[in-house]
């Protein structure tokens, strides 16, 4: 995979700005250049090792759709949309979060405190899913996925999902490299991030993103 490497913003920015030809581009931000591309299924280690992730997720899902009803206002039309569901409140699935924001990208890479290199990663392959009538349990090769119905929080991520056939497999592509930010260049980049309006204020709208970022300023010395 090509890989781009930058030690400040303005080389992040120029290597975004290198890509404006590029159609459909998504990004995703990873703490530590050392993780894996792969869905939260993939990486849940059931109490059980011979567990099947495709059966575990599909017990999983079905638990979750008759415990969440009383919960949620708006009830999903489909498995993709209940996914997606699952997904934002935290349960293992086949998706993957990305952007179209590579800013929102790169701030998920630096905004927690690592002892290392972080990455994001640029994707432009894979078509995007038309068909809801299938099982997204099903599918035999990546897609994109964006709900029609979406919260706040993919809203003001940019947000959408990859959704993989095989989620324990780390996901590599052609169409794709990746950005590793230096170590020393973390706390920069999320010092001027901030300064473009791209903070946990506004990428988790509420009260919680509010506390989070007011915590933040008075302890970074920003």
């Amino acid at each position: 995979m090509e890989e781009y490497l930058v030690e400040s913003f303005s080389e992040f920015h120029g290597v975004i700005e290198s890509i404006r030809g590029k159609q459909n581009t998504i990004c995703r931000g990873l703490k530590s250049v050392d993780y894996e591309l792969k869905p939260s299924v993939g990486r849940f280690k059931p109490a059980n090792p011979r567990a099947k992730h495709t059966s575990m997720e599909k017990k999983l899902l079905t638990l979750f759709k008759e415990s969440a009803l009383p919960h949620i206002s708006y009830r999903p039309e489909n498995d993709w949309e209940w996914l997606a569901v699952a997904q934002h409140h935290g349960l293992p699935t086949r998706l993957m979060d990305w952007s179209y924001n590579p800013l929102s990208a790169a701030y998920f890479a630096v905004e927690e405190e690592h002892d290392g290199d972080s990455a994001v990663y640029i994707f432009w392959g894979a078509s995007t899913v038309s068909d809801f009538k299938g099982n997204p349990l099903d599918i035999n090769k990546v897609v994109r996925y964006r709900p029609p119905h979406v919260t706040p929080r993919i809203a003001a991520q940019a947000g959408l999902f990859t959704v993989h056939p095989n989620p324990e497999d780390a996901f590599s592509h052609k169409s794709m490299f990746r950005i590793i930010i230096r170590r020393k260049a973390r706390r920069e980049i999320k010092r001027t991030l901030n300064k473009y309006g791209i903070s946990r204020r506004h990428l988790f709208p509420g009260l919680d993103g509010i506390a989070h970022d007011l915590k933040w300023l008075q302890t970074s010395g920003y």
